[in-house]
């Protein structure tokens, strides 16, 4: 598809409006909103934006290339464009991985535990480093930064897919909806892990003044 093309599919759209009592958008990074009165529209300096009302009656507007579709009315319009010249998925296999995002991105994971555990145990072992400066002493706690490399590592570290076969049954067997699946699942681990890890900190460098 062009980009004139697609312009003028836009500008359609733009006219005529999208317009639902309960829509739904689904983003590019895999997450699903619930939304009502969801417009096509391009702005006055040309941008094209999805505007649309939150149940709490909030306004919000996200950019096109931010959405994958808007569904409404058990229709759904398509903002996603591919170039599988240039190795982009395909639609379909853009939104069976959006899909697997989505349907696994909630909850907390085991990163926040084990994140908040590391930081305490390794900030209490590793000795603040001291700088003098002037008639000043300062203390900076580098043994909570250290867990940080153990959640990046958990994070890029996916579960095989016989794996999540094995913990989700009735998980779809598609190639894309399951990479969907693990992308979710790291970032899961890694979101986690590292409010686990701050968490941990706050509570060590807390320990660490009391104690003094």
């Amino acid at each position: 598809m062009t980009q004139k093309l697609f312009t003028l599919i836009i500008s359609l759209f733009a006219t005529i409006g999208i317009v639902g009592a309960q829509d739904t958008i689904m983003l590019m990074r895999g997450k699903r909103i619930a939304v009502s009165n969801s417009k096509i529209e391009v702005t006055a300096k040309g941008d094209t934006v999805v505007s649309y009302q939150l149940p709490n009656g909030k306004q919000k507007s996200k950019r096109a290339d931010k959405v994958f579709s808007v569904s409404q009315g058990g229709r759904e319009h398509i903002l996603y464009v591919s170039d599988t010249a240039a190795g982009d998925l395909t639609v379909d296999q853009m939104r069976r991985f959006l899909q697997g995002k989505a349907d696994y991105s909630g909850g907390f994971s085991w990163g926040f535990f084990a994140g908040g555990v590391a930081a305490t145990a390794v900030g209490a072992a590793i000795p603040p480093v001291r700088f003098n400066m002037n008639s000043n002493n300062a203390s900076v706690p580098v043994g909570v930064v250290v867990p940080f490399g153990y959640i990046f590592v958990a994070g890029n570290t996916t579960k095989s897919v016989e794996k999540l076969k094995a913990k989700y049954p009735d998980m779809p067997d598609d190639e894309y909806y399951t990479l969907g699946v693990q992308t979710a699942i790291s970032q899961r681990r890694m979101r986690d892990g590292a409010l686990g890890v701050l968490t941990g900190g706050v509570i060590w460098i807390v320990a660490a003044g009391i104690s003094n």
